[in-house]
């Protein structure tokens, strides 16, 4: 028996989503802008999708949705777009690679997390007060980080990006944390999302833009204009009706759904540290996904473990998706002061609305065993 443990990396579509996406194929061709009947199928599709989407935020106006490929481009959108005004760039150092790469590209400023892997606002504020002036700044923060599941204080931080006057933008990765937290738009500028994380295709995902940037935003994926010529390119309609009612699906139970997740890690990590009592939970005391554990096991060799696990049926992960088959140790994990070999030995266990409690307490003891089998060696 195969036990999936990686959701943070990606989860396979949901039934109702996989019947959503065939069923839209099978309408045959549909493109948005096409002026006849087919276009206009399509164009209704898109509409309802993006209504959806919006109600999922709180938002009022669904045309500051924009469909995109996933997280990595929307993110790409925002940074690449705003650097070509100038734009000055800050962002947390444990992002996500598709934040960090870009942001390290134009020069930009890394603010470093605590122990717990939480911003220090005052770091952000020195950060502010050095770069604010005349050309405008991007301040870009993870709502939670896909290691750790560590959540940030996002509304601290739209507070203190108000106070300039309106000359910081506040762009938000919510790739991990749509659908398994609230989010608030107040004082946000752009979210990036991604389908797959959430049951909905892999290839779909959203960018969320406020009208206040939506007026400056310079276009980087020119074409016919689609997507209000922030990305260019024929939509993919099928993905984006899978989408839609992955959203529908999650937001129509989504406090169910968190608890349901939050007994899911808490009952594999009360297990965990009953058969393997000397592991250490990163940021167990930090607010965090009610999904995510990163586990450290002390005098264990991290990728050898996995491996081990991986031959046992328990399929989990060493970090980040986008850079965890790099020999190198987690630089987030690194960031919030972990020592090199310490960050080795840490596997990270991210559950899905698919898993069960009897998966988790099978996985308990395949994890215990393997980590006994390892010491003994």
């Amino acid at each position: 028996m195969s036990i999936y443990l990686d959701a943070n990396a990606t989860v396979c579509q949901l039934p109702e989503v996989a019947r959503a996406v065939h069923a839209t194929a099978a309408l045959g061709p549909l493109n948005a802008s096409s002026a006849h009947s087919r276009g206009d199928a399509a164009r209704l599709i898109l509409s309802e999708a993006k209504e959806a989407v919006c109600n999922a935020l709180g938002g009022d106006d669904p045309d500051n949705v924009i469909f995109v490929s996933g997280g990595t481009e929307a993110n790409n959108i925002i940074i690449n777009g705003l650097a070509r005004l100038g734009t000055r760039m800050v962002a947390t150092s444990v992002e996500h690679a598709s934040v960090v790469e870009p942001v390290l590209a134009y020069g930009g400023a890394l603010i470093r997390v605590n122990s717990s892997g939480v911003l220090c606002l005052t770091e952000l504020r020195q950060a502010l007060n050095e770069t604010v002036g005349a050309r405008p700044v991007l301040v870009c923060v993870q709502a939670a980080n896909s290691e750790t599941g560590v959540i940030q204080p996002l509304a601290e931080i739209a507070e203190l990006c108000a106070e300039y006057g309106g000359k910081v933008y506040l762009h938000v990765d919510a790739a991990q944390a749509f659908g398994r937290m609230p989010l608030a738009l107040a004082g946000v500028d752009s979210i990036a999302v991604s389908g797959h994380k959430f049951h909905a295709p892999l290839g779909s995902g959203f960018l969320y833009i406020s009208d206040r940037l939506a007026d400056v935003l310079p276009r980087t994926i020119l074409g016919g204009g689609q997507e209000r010529g922030f990305r260019s390119g024929t939509q993919n309609v099928p993905a984006i009706a899978g989408l839609d009612t992955a959203v529908r699906i999650r937001f129509a139970r989504f406090e169910e759904i968190v608890s349901q997740l939050t007994r899911l890690r808490d009952s594999f990590e009360r297990s965990l540290l009953d058969a393997v009592p000397d592991v250490r939970i990163i940021a167990s005391q930090s607010a965090r996904l009610p999904n995510t554990s990163n586990v450290m096991f002390r005098d264990v060799d991290a990728l050898a473990l996995m491996a081990n696990l991986d031959g046992a049926g328990v399929i989990c992960s060493n970090g980040s998706a986008c850079s965890s088959m790099k020999p190198s140790p987690s630089r987030v994990l690194r960031e919030m002061g972990l020592t090199e070999n310490e960050a080795f030995s840490c596997l990270r266990f991210s559950f899905s609305v698919l898993n069960t409690l009897a998966e988790i307490e099978l996985a308990v003891t395949r994890i215990a065993e393997a980590v006994r089998k390892l010491r003994a060696l």
